[in-house]
């Protein structure tokens, strides 16, 4: 018996503000690729997909005004085959040529009169076959897709040709009592007082991050790193694995600025750094949970041990800070903007910075799709405004994918920028093995920001 079609829903302010921010420059779309081993079954992938994607009414949504309001409203005319394609390779696609494939996928944008997701299956890569899934950031943010990722697979590769619903959601309910007394909570006295502080703020240090943008860009990745190292390592030294990330990031921009003539030694490069604000068992729900935080990252900091305490010290002060929760309000409001208007605060915003960081949390097991195993999972951070170079890491069954979505007017070469933030992890490991975890520095709390993806 089919499911009753939700009834329309009004779209929060904030994912009407995501909806609203793609430019011919950035689009907000969260590009993703999962590698599997083995052939490609189409058949038994589409029926396991079409069998629990739905269970999530915004995959199969589409947003309409009703009464002059943005509303989610079931498709009438959706058809899950409009959504899965399957392109065939005419031979085994190696990593570089898999790259530009992807490249080439996430420039072209996500059509707006249907459900905003897609998936391209491609049957011949890296001896097994690989799903590229792009979902519009207005639907969820990256812990609520790691939310159906995981039901969507399976915890081994048993299940027969029709999909077990045990463990699945019937029918997820989405809905935002988080995001509304999250709203009444932040008096509009505080939201004032940080985006004042924020418009205040000088513009970013002028390197080559921040040259006028093109629109031309690429997905780079590189093999994964172990997670028990990269723990070991946040434990030793008494500070998150967030923290080694920053501190990883830093270094390998400042390395990769001196490669280029420009002194990493004056102005710290300031970020957007992604904040979730969501508690994981309301990760069904989707939507945007998460807030934006400045921080000055320490690329200006030649020691990676300093450089890490620092991180670690900027982002505990953070933590402790209404910014997170304020500028989530912030966007809210920027979806009650006229369209030029968000777009205007956006750029202004964006200027303050020179790249966008995040972290996700994803499965801590090995997961199976359609009966075949998924070896790894991979996510890239959209980028919007005035804002180039995004950076993200993704940890999946015991090991951490790295992964760079860059401007290449602004990254002319940007493996060489992948391969300097994974040196740049091995260089911290190195460095602190022999250190005592110090205690904790309390630094004030820094202006906030707002862009980015989670």
């Amino acid at each position: 018996m089919s499911k009753a079609p939700a009834a329309p829903a009004a779209m929060t302010r904030r994912d009407y503000a995501w909806h609203r921010m793609d430019t011919e420059k950035n689009l907000m779309v969260i590009n993703s690729i999962l590698l599997f081993e083995g052939p490609v079954d189409m058949e038994r992938l589409v029926s396991t997909i079409g069998h629990r994607l739905p269970n999530y009414p915004r995959f199969t949504q589409k947003v309409i005004r009703l009464r002059g309001r943005p509303h989610w409203v079931e498709d009438d005319q959706f058809d899950i085959t409009q959504h899965i394609k399957l392109e065939r390779m005419e031979r085994d696609v190696p990593r570089d040529e898999l790259q530009n494939h992807l490249t080439r996928l996430a420039h072209l944008p996500l059509e707006r009169n249907r459900p905003m997701w897609h998936m391209t299956v491609l049957d011949r890569v890296n001896g097994g076959h690989a799903i590229v899934f792009r979902v519009h950031h207005c639907i969820t943010d990256g812990l609520g897709l790691v939310h159906v990722l995981n039901h969507l697979t399976d915890d081994n590769g048993l299940h027969g040709r029709t999909p077990s619903p045990v463990g699945h959601p019937h029918r997820a309910v989405a809905h935002n009592p988080v995001c509304s007394a999250v709203v009444r909570a932040v008096s509009a006295l505080k939201v004032a007082a940080h985006v004042a502080r924020l418009s205040v703020l000088w513009p970013d240090a002028q390197t080559q991050f921040k040259t006028p943008m093109t629109g031309a860009k690429q997905l780079v990745w590189l093999p994964p790193l172990e997670m028990d190292r990269v723990r070991a390592m946040s434990k030793r030294m008494g500070v998150t694995l967030n923290d080694v990330w920053v501190a990883a990031v830093s270094g390998a921009l400042r390395t990769y600025l001196g490669e280029r003539g420009q002194k990493p030694d004056g102005r710290a490069l300031r970020a957007a750094v992604t904040f979730n604000l969501r508690e994981k068992g309301n990760a069904f729900q989707l939507g945007n949970e998460f807030g934006l935080v400045a921080v000055d990252l320490p690329t200006n900091e030649e020691a990676p041990c300093e450089r890490l305490r620092l991180s670690s010290s900027r982002m505990t002060a953070i933590k402790r800070s209404h910014q997170p929760r304020a500028t989530m309000a912030f966007l809210s409001i920027a979806g009650c903007l006229p369209t030029a208007l968000q777009h205007f605060a956006l750029n202004l915003f964006t200027s303050k910075g020179s790249v966008v960081l995040t972290n996700i949390e994803g499965p801590s097991s090995r997961r199976y799709l359609a009966g075949s195993r998924l070896t790894d999972l991979i996510c890239w951070v959209p980028q919007a405004g005035k804002l180039g170079v995004g950076l993200a890491f993704i940890s999946y069954a015991g090991q951490i994918q790295l992964a760079l979505f860059v401007d290449t007017d602004l990254v002319p070469d940007p493996d060489r920028l992948m391969q300097l933030t994974y040196d740049a992890f091995e260089e911290l490991e190195l460095a602190t093995q022999d250190v005592e975890a110090p205690q904790p520095v309390s630094e004030p709390a820094l202006p906030g920001m707002v862009i980015t993806a989670s």
